[in-house]
Formats: C-alpha cells, structure tokens, sequence
C-alpha cells in the first residue's frame, strides 16, 4: 500500500471511529511534506471530555489494528 492510499484508507476509518470516548468530529490526514513515511492526522473530537493524550494513543492502536498494511508508516496524530 502506498502513502496516498493509505491516507484515504486512515481517513474513512476515522469518520466512523467512537473508540477512546469520543467521536471523531473531523479530521483532515495528509502525507508528510517532509518525511516520506510520515502520515499526519488532525482529529477534532468536539467537545469530549477525554484525555487527548490517551485518546491518541488508542486511536494509532484502534488504526493499527484495523488497517495493518498501514503499519509501514509512522502516523502523527493531533487531537483538540
């Protein structure tokens, strides 16, 4: 899987994924410009109350786990 599908692949599965505690509201995921096996993702988790820190962690999990051809690329995840 190459870095293109691979970000559409992380972002449909964001718009459906509720693990953590919170819903994912929005969320943009774009190719690192700088590291070509970098994948950036942005989440937008509205008004949940939950540890955004935590939150990340089980997401890069929750992707892990159900996209594993994705493994190859080392995901940064930003909740707010």
């Amino acid at each position: 899987m190459g870095i293109n599908e691979a970000v559409t692949a992380i972002e449909a599965f964001l718009r459906t994924y509720e693990g953590g505690g919170a819903k994912v509201v929005a969320t943009q995921v774009r190719p690192s410009g700088d590291d070509v096996d970098v994948i950036k993702i942005w989440c937008d988790l509205g008004d949940a109350k939950v540890d955004r820190a935590a939150w990340k962690q089980v997401a890069e999990a929750a992707v892990a786990k159900a996209l594993p051809e994705t493994t190859t690329f080392r995901l940064k995840i930003s909740a707010e």
